[in-house]
């Protein structure tokens, strides 16, 4: 934990808090001296560890909006934040940074797209506007779509993606290798060309939000460091 944060965790928690929890619960909540993993089983309480380590952190101290939570989906977030509210009220729990992988990175990205080559208003793509491209560029370069299928390429060009495997990477990697192997040699000169039409549409889809957010921090220390 940051010499910043420790600063901020002047309070106490609550006994009212802690007598919500279980003992196993209270020792998940209580400790902030670094990062801690909670594994436990389905239906045990993971999301009220959660929801109550973030109800904790805020009687300790800790501003709202230097809390980040992220969830797998707006609904988990929408809920836990009205669960929170409940326990800190609502004037605090309003500012936290709550919600999905995607739409917290949506979100950072725009703030700070300039670092990243991008306007701010970017368009983001959805799986279909994803495959439409791809098949797109597919035909541009006279390519059968039998055989290259349209799914297929850009299902690829994802996984590639999480494997932060860039297009300025992809034709020197095993991942190519294996494409002509499989007689789709292809699929490196249609990763580079959907990236550059994303590029030129200021557009990104749901794989760029992720990758971008990872090389923008990995990237740029003075944004690593914005509270």
């Amino acid at each position: 934990m940051s010499e910043i944060i420790r600063n901020e965790l002047s309070g106490t928690i609550s006994h009212e808090l802690l007598s919500q929890l279980n003992e196993s619960q209270q020792e998940a909540v209580k400790y902030c001296d670094g990062p801690s993993l909670v594994i436990a089983g389905a239906g045990s309480g993971k999301t009220r560890v959660l929801t109550y380590k973030i109800a904790a952190l805020l009687q300790l101290g800790l501003k709202p909006w230097n809390i980040l939570a992220l969830t797998f989906t707006n609904k988990a977030a929408r809920e836990m934040k009205e669960r929170i509210g409940k326990i800190v009220g609502m004037e605090q729990a309003r500012y936290l940074n709550m919600g999905t992988f995607h739409s917290v990175f949506s979100h950072i990205l725009r703030a700070e797209a300039s670092e990243i080559g991008y306007i701010s208003n970017f368009t983001i793509y959805d799986q279909t506007d994803a495959r439409s491209l791809v098949k797109a560029i597919i035909k541009e370069m006279q390519l059968d779509d039998k055989i290259y299928k349209a799914s297929s390429v850009a299902d690829r060009i994802s996984m590639a993606k999480n494997h932060i495997l860039l297009p300025s990477q992809y034709a020197n990697s095993s991942w190519a290798a294996d494409d002509a192997h499989r007689k789709l040699p292809a699929i490196n000169d249609i990763y580079n060309r959907y990236a550059q039409r994303c590029r030129q549409a200021n557009a990104m889809d749901f794989d760029d939000l992720l990758v971008n957010t990872y090389l923008l921090f990995k990237n740029n220390e003075q944004i690593r460091r914005k509270s």
